[in-house]
């Protein structure tokens, strides 16, 4: 039967085009993940260093898809000694969220139970990350909710952000998809999983190439971008919100003309 259930992990069962963040999912989320994930681990311990650099004391920093609250416990570890900041996880599934909450008790930590492209605003954001999660957007979506991260982030904030992507090319589409078939193979999961899991995904997961991602972010405002991991077809990005030329120009003006009036 074309639908039928089937295991994509030994506890996990879902049916092609249909894969969900639900109750089952996320009691093993943590287990699943590493197994068919690349470099996960890596991943965070990036993003975790990373964060030095843009949170201080009373920093807003947000998670987009913060999933069982992984990242934000170990944000919470990490800026420990720092005062006042505040870290909001934003997470469609409950069940995810309940594991969350339980994970980071800290009156510094807030979930909320919402679509990340049902938040209309951002404000004074120091970082947003969004870590396996833009790529479950459809394609119409993404660009919006990029404009509102990009529009709510101080200048010097940063979104860092990591997705499954397409090869540039099809010779290289075809040996990185084989990779990761046989990653996933080597962390514990048959081949028939593997299937289920890729078919569970279909018009689910949409890649997009790297130069696609870039473009997309170079469209909604940043110019200050980089590749900060990659692993055959995943990649993780940062991009830094930079003061726009218009600034620049207008703080190099007000500079110039307060220099002239001490001379003078």
């Amino acid at each position: 039967m074309r639908n039928k259930e089937g295991l994509v992990d030994d506890l996990i069962t879902s049916i092609p085009g249909e894969w969900k963040f639900d109750e089952q999912v996320s009691q093993h989320f943590d287990t699943h993940v590493r197994k068919s994930v690349p470099l996960y681990e890596e991943v965070q311990k990036a993003v975790i260093e990373i964060s030095e650099w843009f949170i201080r004391d009373n920093s807003v920093v947000y998670d987009l898809g913060s999933s069982t609250g992984e990242t934000i416990s170990l944000l919470l570890q990490k800026h420990s000694r720092k005062k006042n900041v505040r870290f909001i996880g934003v997470e469609e599934s409950l069940p995810m969220i309940e594991i969350a909450r339980k994970k980071c008790s800290s009156e510094l930590v807030q979930f909320l139970q919402q679509h990340i492209e049902e938040i209309n605003e951002f404000a004074n954001i120091d970082l947003v990350l969004s870590l396996y999660t833009l790529q479950f957007l459809p394609l119409w979506k993404r660009k919006k909710v990029l404009q509102r991260i990009y529009n709510g982030l101080v200048e010097g904030g940063a979104f860092i952000f990591v997705e499954k992507i397409r090869a540039e090319n099809s010779l290289f589409e075809d040996i990185w998809n084989d990779l990761y078939w046989d990653f996933k193979q080597e962390n514990g999961l048959n081949e028939q999983q593997v299937i289920k899991k890729a078919q569970s995904l279909r018009g689910v997961l949409i890649p997009l190439s790297l130069t696609e991602n870039l473009s997309l972010l170079s469209d909604v405002g940043f110019q200050c971008m980089d590749t900060f991991i990659k692993w055959h077809n995943f990649a993780g990005i940062i991009a830094v919100k930079m003061p726009s030329k218009n600034d620049i120009e207008e703080n190099t003006y007000l500079n110039t003309d307060k220099n002239n009036k001490i001379q003078q």
